[in-house]
């Protein structure tokens, strides 16, 4: 099976949020209890709480991410982990240019 394909068309995954770190996010197989996760995860998350069970299958829209990639994820290491994206990344944070000369107000 190719690393980017899942072999389920639809996997039923319960979602819990962290009330330690903002937007972050745990999705779990319906059957797999919480207290499966690697120590180290728990202990990052903090206490969680339920938010929802989803029934995904490949094609649902998602808020963020992709349904086909979280099943994958579950599929690959028994639970995905959403957190919020860092705009910095995408950013250059050394710009090649002095934005202040851009300001037209100057």
């Amino acid at each position: 099976m190719p690393t980017n394909e899942t072999s389920n068309t639809e996997m039923e995954c319960v979602v819990y949020k962290s009330l330690k770190k903002d937007e972050t996010y745990i999705f779990l197989p319906a059957e797999k209890p919480l207290s499966d996760l690697p120590n180290v995860l728990m202990v990052a998350l903090g206490q969680t709480e339920m938010v929802m069970t989803l029934n995904l299958t490949a094609d649902k829209k998602m808020a963020r991410g992709n349904a086909s990639e979280i099943m994958i994820s579950i599929e690959k290491q028994g639970f995905h982990l959403q957190i919020p994206e860092n705009p910095h990344i995408k950013n250059n944070p050394l710009p090649t240019h002095n934005e202040r000369f851009l300001d037209k107000n100057l």
